[in-house]
Parts: C-alpha cells; structure tokens; sequence
C-alpha cells in the first residue's frame, strides 16, 4: 500500500476541499481527509458535480475524466456523457521552456533540426501543445511537445490517488467488478501510455500501414527519426473537420467511409482508433478520411474479433440469447449469473436498433447498454470491448447528424453479409480445418506422457483431492472465536480459584508486608478482566477486526517514517 507523503499534504488538503465544496464530502471522509465547509453543488446532477470536481482539480483529473468518459464498463452513459465535455485547453507553456524540452529530446539546437518552427502552438492541452515547423526539406509538419513538467506532476497526483483507493477499499461499495486499486491500476496503465508518443506514434505509423492500399483512409505520416518520447513530429494534414459537412451533399460519401474504416479495423485489422470523435477525423482536400491523434487505440486479439463477429451478427439477426452468451462467455464473472435476466435485457435492449432511423434512435440506444448492462449482471468485459463500445458509440452520434433518416440495421447489413461471406470462403474454412487439426494432433500425441505422468503421480502420492465449502471461511472464524472464548474463560477461572485461594491461606506475615492479600486481589482482578474481556468478545465479536486495525497502524506508522509503494 503506499504510504503518504509529508510533502502531498497540501495537495491532499486541496483535494479534500474541493471534494467538499462540490457535494462530495462524505466521500473524502471516507477517505480519511478532514473536510469542512458547506456543499455548493449538491443539487446538481451527479455527472456534473464530478466533472466540476475534476476540472477544478487540475491536468492530471481532467485526463482522468477523459479515460473515464471512454469507459462505460466504470461509469454510467450519463456520467460518461457529461465527462466526454471536459476540455482540456490551457494557455501554452512559455516557448523557452517548450525549446529546452525539444533541444533536449532531440539532441541539438532547434534550428538545426527545423528550417522553421513557429513559437505561437495551433493547438495546447494540458499534456502537451502542437506547433507547426518545417523541416530542412521542406516538408510540413506538426510537432506534438510533452509540456514541461507536467510528467512529475501527474505521477504525485496518481500516487495521491492511489493512498486514498486504499483508504477506500472496504469503505465504499463500487458497482460492477472494480475496486477503488483497480480502477486507480487503470488511470496508471492509460496515463502511462499516453505520456509516451513513441506508443502513440507507433500506432499511427501501424493505422497507415494497414491502410496502405486504401486509397480514401489514412493518417498522418510519423517521422521516426526526429521523434521521442516527449516529441513527435508528424505529417501536417489539412482539410475539414467532419463535422463540417453535416447538411452538405458530401455528408453520405464522408460517412460511408467512416462505417467502411471501422469495419476494417475491427475485423480486418484486429486494430482500431479508440477515440474517433469528429474532431479527430478530417476530410482532406483530396477526399481521403484521415484519422488524428492516436492517444487511446485498442488491439482485438482473434478470439476478440470471433466474440465480435458473433455479437455483430446477432445484432443483425435479433438474437438476443446468441448476444447474451457471446457477452457472458468472453467476460470475467464472480458467481452465478442470471443469464435468463441478462438474456431478457438484451432482447429489450435489441428492439431500439430495428425499424427506426438513427434521427429516431434513442441518444442512448448503442453499444455502450450492452457493455453496461453486462457490468450491472456482474459479467466483466475486457478493456478493448469497453473502449471499442465506446468508440462506436462516437460513431454512432455522429451518424445520426451525417444521415439522420438511415435505418442502422439496413446500414450494416451489408457488412455483416460481408463478413459472413468471408468467414465461409473456402480459404478461411481450410485454415480453420489445419489449424483445428494441429490441435488435435498436439493434444493426442501428448495423451501418453500426460497419462504416464498421472500414474507416476498417483503410485508416488503426489495427487491432492481439494474441496471447497462457500462456508468454510465463516465456520474457520466461528471455532477461532470459540477457542479464544474458552480460553478466556480458563485464564479468568483459574485466576479466580487463584486468588480465593491465597485469601484463604492468608495469615500475617512477620515484617507486616502483606504480599498474600496483594497477589490475591490482583488475581481477582486479573480474573475479573478475563471475564470482561469474555463478555466483550461474545457481544462484539462480529464488530472486531484485528486485520483492519493493524493495517490503520501501519498505515499511520508509514505517513510518518515512509515506506514503498
């Protein structure tokens, strides 16, 4: 568990407060922080009040918000709705200090690397800022410079988060699967990536590739050799937002490119873009669809991609059971699961895609139900799906803006006669027939060594039979108090007859020093003690926690002497 450093006290003390100040303070209290004050936000939806929250707080919980915004598997759709318009848009870091960071990453004066750099950023966020410069060829490009700082910075507010999860844990009852670690754990992970544009250009570079022979997608060229892991330095594209064409007669043609890109990434590519809002897609001036900033991208494995197919295709044919057991197959669950209630959810999520147009579609009707309904029967997805609901659900808005009368299903069902066609071509069933061979081969030719194996185990004593009883812990903790009890109880007894004993033996002692009577009561009292003791335990017992009182010890023992992580 990591400790509390004397040094993020104000900062902790900063956070409490606006905790408080926004109708979270039962929350901080749970946390262990002392807040006061009165609410000012508590009549205001919830969503609202934590977006308020994270945006008083600074660059590091704005980027939380963002990666909660993407993530229905964590938040509701209305709290990740109302999270999805945080904005991260700061005055731009001083220049000096953004040429030190570069001169630094890339190993030289600027002017030796750039023909022109532009001091004044086209863009700044609260992670980084994009200038524009030109390199000594000629070529346009973007250069995207970490702000400086700001890594230091977000790792004292993720170590924060992570002390006060603990202080959570037990504390507060989440929904779904996560634990107040776990959910810090991914913070971590998304913040760790999107702090390293090596990764992030490394996925565009990968986008462009698998779109190589597609003459209408794209991304930006990365230019490997001027890149770090603080810069990156990227083809300058230009050309309209999408959002731009919305009512124009090039709407349909933009849009169908973009149902086409995200066909090709899921199941052609097993690669997509995970944040495809208007703002990252840009028509250029020759046509083609480019995709921008590959910060969040995910990668389907193919058993993800086969989940995929299933659910796709039964989104097409209304099946709702083949949906329901595809989302509860490839999920992590704890306990039973109602797969009769989860199947009838479904079936009356399914009823808002069919027969109506997208200008008709619920705001709400899209993947990001599915993956929340499965959270809600405790049927835990892997990221990739949460991240890729959402990405669609992005798509799915923007949609409805570029072609409001379509019929979603009949939009799709090209795509999935598609897919089923190359499922079934006679390439991939042949592939899938060697492959399903090999494993036959494999696990018959190992059947002999696992079966002697077995043998040898069983002639030697090796093999252990287990079993489980759901309530063998809490009978473990009944017979623990019991022994404790009866222990008590012969400790206080045998004091007592100890003490009864030396008072009845007693007789004056020649030096008037009266040590009989002494040791007397003081059995008696030790006996009394017991008995108390034994009194306390019967009726508090279920109360008592001597693991969650030594884990308070330590912890305050850690704030004042340190200790790791």
């Amino acid at each position: 568990m990591p400790h509390v450093n004397v040094r993020d006290l104000p900062r902790i003390r900063e956070i409490g407060a606006v905790l408080a100040r926004h109708g979270f303070g039962q929350a901080a209290r749970l946390a262990g922080l002392d807040v006061e004050g009165a609410s000012l936000g508590d009549r205001l939806p919830f969503g609202r009040r934590l977006r308020m929250v994270l945006s008083d707080l600074g660059p590091t919980f704005v980027k939380v918000g963002q990666i909660l915004s993407v993530r229905p598997d964590i938040v509701p759709v209305e709290v990740m709705e109302e999270l999805a318009t945080l904005q991260d848009h700061v005055p731009p870091a001083p220049f000096d200090e953004v040429r030190q960071v570069l001169e630094e990453e890339l190993g030289g004066p600027l002017e030796e690397r750039f023909q022109l750099f532009e001091e004044r950023p086209i863009a700044s966020a609260s992670i980084a800022q994009v200038h524009r410069a030109i390199l000594h060829d000629g070529t346009e490009v973007a250069v995207k410079v970490q702000r400086p700082g700001i890594e230091g910075r977000i790792r004292s507010d993720l170590h924060i988060l992570y002390s006060l999860a603990h202080l959570l844990t037990g504390r507060l009852d989440l929904p779904g699967l996560y634990t107040p670690v776990g959910i810090v754990r991914e913070f971590d992970a998304a913040l760790t990536q999107e702090l390293d544009f090596l990764q992030e250009g490394r996925a565009a570079s990968r986008f462009r590739a698998c779109f190589a022979d597609n003459p209408d997608i794209t991304a930006p060229l990365v230019h490997e050799q001027w890149s770090t892991r603080r810069v990156l330095v990227m083809e300058l594209l230009r050309g309209r937002r999408i959002h731009e064409l919305v009512g124009t007669p090039d709407a349909d043609a933009a849009m169908r490119k973009v149902i086409e890109a995200t066909y090709a990434q899921v199941f052609d590519h097993g690669f997509f873009h995970g944040d495809p809002h208007p703002g990252n897609l840009l028509i250029l001036d020759d046509g083609r669809l480019a995709y921008l900033d590959f910060g969040i991208s995910g990668h389907l494995t193919n058993e993800m991609q086969d989940t995929l197919v299933q659910v796709f295709l039964s989104l097409v044919q209304r099946d709702a059971e083949s949906l329901a057991l595809a989302l509860y197959r490839s999920g992590a669950t704890e306990g039973r699961v109602d797969l009769k209630g989860f199947r009838a959810e479904i079936a009356r999520m399914m009823t808002k895609y069919h027969g109506v147009s997208l200008e008709e579609l619920s705001d709400r009707a899209s993947l990001v139900e599915f993956v929340q309904v499965a959270a809600r029967f405790r049927i835990r997805l892997v990221p990739e799906y949460a991240v890729l609901a959402r990405a669609t659900s992005l798509l799915d808005g923007l949609a409805r803006k570029m072609l409001p009368q379509a019929d979603i299903v009949e939009v799709v069902r090209p795509y999935a006669q598609r897919l089923v066609g190359s499922r079934l071509a006679p390439e991939r069933l042949t592939g899938d027939a060697l492959r399903l061979l090999q494993q036959i081969q494999g696990a018959a030719r190992d059947v002999p060594l696992q079966l002697n194996q077995l043998m040898l185990d069983l002639e030697r004593g090796n093999i252990q039979v287990q079993t489980r009883w759901d309530e063998a812990g809490g009978l473990r903790e009944d017979i623990r108090h019991a022994g404790l009890r009866i222990a008590l109880a012969v400790v206080a007894t045998g004091f007592g007859v100890a003490g009864a004993l030396l008072l009845v033996a007693w007789q004056p002692q020649p030096l008037g020093l009266p040590l009989v009577p002494v040791a007397a009561v003081l059995a008696l009292l030790l006996a009394m003690g017991g008995g108390w003791a034994l009194v306390l335990h019967a009726m508090a017992a279920a109360r008592l926690h001597p693991r969650e009182w030594r884990r308070r010890l330590l912890t305050v023992a850690r704030f004042f002497i340190g200790g790791e992580r």
